[in-house]
C-alpha cells in the first residue's frame, strides 16, 4: 500500500498542505493555551484555505478595550496612528511630469531623473540631492548638495553650510555664493559635462566624420575591389565577422608578445600595432558602407562612396543628437548618454565586423566572384547608340 501512495504525486501534494495545516493549527493552539496571560498580537485568524500552493491565513487587527497584561490595545493602537501621522507628515512624496520628488518636510529635497531647484529665500534644512539631474541653489541649505550625473549651479547669494558635490558634472560657483564645506567635482571623462563638454564632443565627431570620409575615398580610389570584397563577407557572413573580430583582440596581444619574445620578430612586433589599426579601421568603413546600403537600399555594385556617406552620417547624427543633449535638464542627461553610449558600442561593432570580414576575405582577395568593373562609360554624341541604324551615306 505504501508502495503505491508513493507512486502518486499528484495525491501527495494534495495530502502535505492538509498535514501542514493540521501541524500549524495544532501548533497554534498549543502556544495560545502556553501564553493565556501573555500580551496578544492583536491579530485574529478569520480563515485558512488550504491549496495546491500551501497554506493561505486571513485575519483582521481585533480592536477593542480588552485588556492584555499591562497595555490597551485601544491605546496602542492610537499610538500607532500618531506614528503613521507622523511619518506621512514628515514624508511628502510628489510625480510630476519631468521626474520624482521627495520632499523630507522642508528637511531635504531630492530629485530624480529630474533637477532640484531652491528659489531665493527658501531655506533647506537638509541635503538636496539629485540623481541624473542638476541642482540650482538661490537660497540657503544648511547641509549638503550633491547632483549625480549633473552640475550644481549656485547663484549670487545662495548659501551652503556643508559640502558641495558634482559627480559627472561641474559646479557653478556665481559670485556672491557661499560654501562653507568643500566643493569636490569628479568627471568621468577628462571634460566635465556641460557647455564645454558639448563643443569638445560635437568637434570630435565633426573631425571624425571627415576623417572617414577622406580616409575611406583614399580606401575606395586605391583598393575598390578589396574595400567591395570585405563589404560584400560583412553582408554574406555577419555574424563570422563579428566573432573573428572580437577574437582578433586577444589574438593580437597574444600574437605581440609572442612576436616581442623572438629576437628576430621584434620588427614585425613594433609594425603590428599599425597594421592591426589599419585593418580594423578599413573594414570599419566597409561595415559602415553595408550600413548605409541598408539604410538607403542602395546595392554596393554601384559603388561605396554613397553607402559610406550615408553610414557616417548616420552614426555621425546619433552622436550628435546625444551630444546637443547634454546641457538639458531633467531626462535629458540620460538620454543624451544613453545615445552616445549606443553610438560608441555602433562604432566598435562596426570595427569588429569590419576586422574579421576583413580576416575572412584573406586582406581583401576573397570572394573571386566579386570583381569592381567600375561604372560603364555613357555613350557619347560620335559613339553610336547600341542597336541603332546608320542613316545610309549620301552623295
Amino acid at each position: 500500500m505504501s508502495a503505491s501512495w508513493l507512486s502518486e504525486p499528484l495525491h501527495r501534494q494534495r495530502l502535505m498542505p492538509a498535514i501542514l495545516a493540521c501541524l500549524v493549527l495544532g501548533l497554534a493552539g498549543v502556544a495560545s493555551d502556553a501564553s493565556a496571560a501573555a500580551a496578544d498580537s492583536g491579530n485574529r485568524v478569520t480563515r485558512v484555505r488550504v491549496s495546491d500552493r500551501g497554506i493561505v491565513v486571513n485575519g483582521e487587527l481585533v480592536r477593542d478595550s480588552v485588556r492584555y497584561g499591562s497595555g490597551d490595545w485601544s491605546d496602542r493602537d492610537r499610538r500607532r496612528e500618531r506614528i503613521r501621522e507622523r511619518i506621512r507628515e514628515r514624508v511628502r512624496a510628489r510625480v510630476h511630469g519631468d521626474g520624482f520628488d521627495i520632499h523630507d518636510s522642508g528637511t531635504g529635497i531630492v530629485r530624480i531623473w529630474s533637477d532640484a531647484y531652491v528659489p531665493a529665500g527658501e531655506v533647506v534644512d537638509g541635503e538636496v540631492v539629485a540623481v541624473f539631474g542638476s541642482v540650482t541653489v538661490e537660497g540657503t541649505v544648511n547641509r549638503e548638495v550633491v547632483a549625480v550625473m549633473g552640475s550644481v549651479h549656485l547663484m549670487p547669494g545662495a548659501r551652503v553650510d556643508g559640502d558641495v558635490v558634482s559627480i559627472g558634472g561641474t559646479i557653478d560657483q556665481a559670485p556672491g555664493a557661499t560654501i562653507k564645506g568643500e566643493s569636490v567635482q569628479l568627471g568621468f571623462l577628462p571634460f566635465t559635462f556641460g557647455l564645454p563638454a558639448r563643443s569638445v564632443i560635437l568637434f570630435a565627431i565633426a573631425t571624425g566624420w571627415l576623417v572617414s570620409m577622406f580616409t575611406g575615398w583614399i580606401f575606395a580610389l586605391l583598393f575598390p575591389a578589396g574595400m567591395l570584397r570585405v563589404a560584400t563577407v560583412v553582408e554574406r557572413r555577419p555574424a563570422a565577422s563579428f566573432f573573428l573580430g572580437m577574437l582578433s583582440v586577444p589574438g593580437f596581444f597574444v600574437a605581440l608578445i609572442l612576436l616581442c619574445i623572438t629576437v628576430v620578430g621584434i620588427p614585425l612586433a613594433v609594425l603590428l600595432p599599425m597594421i592591426y589599426m589599419l585593418i580594423g579601421y578599413a573594414g570599419q568603413l566597409a561595415a559602415t558602407a553595408v550600413l548605409g546600403a541598408r539604410i538607403t537600399r542602395r546595392s554596393l555594385a554601384d559603388g561605396v562612396m554613397a553607402p559610406l556617406l550615408v553610414g557616417t552620417m548616420f552614426v555621425a547624427a546619433l552622436l550628435g543628437v546625444g551630444a546637443m543633449m547634454l546641457v538639458g535638464g531633467g531626462a535629458a542627461q540620460p538620454v543624451s548618454l544613453f545615445l552616445l553610449v549606443s553610438g560608441g558600442l555602433l562604432i566598435l561593432g562596426l570595427g569588429a565586423l569590419g576586422t574579421g570580414a576583413f580576416l575572412l576575405s584573406r586582406f581583401g582577395t576573397r570572394p573571386r566572384d566579386v570583381v569592381w568593373r567600375g561604372h560603364a562609360p555613357r555613350p557619347t554624341a560620335a559613339d553610336p547608340i547600341p542597336g541603332s541604324v546608320s542613316p545610309p551615306a549620301t552623295g
